[in-house]
């Protein structure tokens, strides 16, 4: 167990790229979602984000983009999302994910407010045999 733990966490470091290589718009970020925001509304989007905390206490999972702006989601109503949390064992500060989300609301500071659907490791799509699907 230990050794598949240091390969995966191996494999995790080897391929974290910089999020701007993976992403389905190379040039989608947070600001850009927030300047377009009715482009984005309601609609399903997935950008590549890196994980920088979860809050148990408050129930938060917040993620940042490339350009270090943050979005934090609330996951206090939300059951697949505490589930994944609880069974997710590569979340790890710093290492980006697949996050996928629907943009609700923009207020006066452009803090993009937004439904957590799902996220996961972007390494995961990039070992050798592939995505379980």
């Amino acid at each position: 167990m230990r050794f598949t733990l240091i390969i995966l966490s191996l494999c995790a470091a080897a391929l974290n790229f910089d999020s701007t290589v993976f992403a389905a718009e190379p040039n989608l970020n947070l600001v850009t979602i927030a300047e377009k925001f009715n482009e984005y509304k309601d609609k399903e989007i997935t950008i590549n984000l890196r994980l920088r905390n979860i809050d148990d206490v408050f129930e938060n999972i917040i993620f940042y983009d490339f350009k270090n702006f943050d979005i934090s989601f609330d996951y206090s109503n939300n059951k697949p999302i505490k589930k994944m949390l609880k069974k997710n064992p590569f979340l790890h500060n710093g290492l980006i994910y697949k996050v996928k989300m629907i943009p609700r609301s923009l207020d006066d500071f452009f803090n993009i407010k937004a439904d957590l659907l799902n996220y996961e490791p972007l390494f995961l799509d990039k070992l050798p045999y592939g995505k379980a699907e």
